[in-house]
């Protein structure tokens, strides 16, 4: 459920903050996640000119935009299908590897939706 007291919280970062440079220069990424929505995703990767880079995504939950022949060339979508459709534990994981050879692992709460990032 949304928590608009924690939308201006000092403690509270957006996907954009994962994903800014001044983190340092990322290489590749690969995102885990049950529920992802490409559109809402590839604009974070806009916003931080970094929709260039490679880009795995391992999904969970049915999704035509993922499973297109039609997406960019740099992205590659994979779904892992749960044996059981609910109550199953399900990873919400980022891995980004940096220029420097640095590796970044996010854990969140949060699936790749905007409803979740608020």
């Amino acid at each position: 459920r949304d928590c608009p007291a924690t939308h201006k919280a000092l403690d509270s970062i957006y996907m954009t903050d994962i994903l800014h440079p001044s983190l340092g220069k990322l290489t590749s990424t690969l995102q885990i996640n049950f529920m992802v929505e490409l559109d809402w995703l590839t604009m974070n990767y806009e916003a931080t000119k970094t929709d260039h880079l490679p880009l795995v995504i391992l999904y969970g939950a049915e999704n035509p935009d993922l499973a297109s022949s039609n997406l960019a060339s740099n992205i590659r979508a994979v779904r892992v299908k749960p044996k059981y459709p609910y109550g199953t534990h399900h990873t919400k994981m980022m891995v980004l590897m940096y220029e420097d050879g640095s590796l970044r692992v996010v854990v969140s709460t949060a699936n790749l939706v905007p409803d979740d990032w608020h």
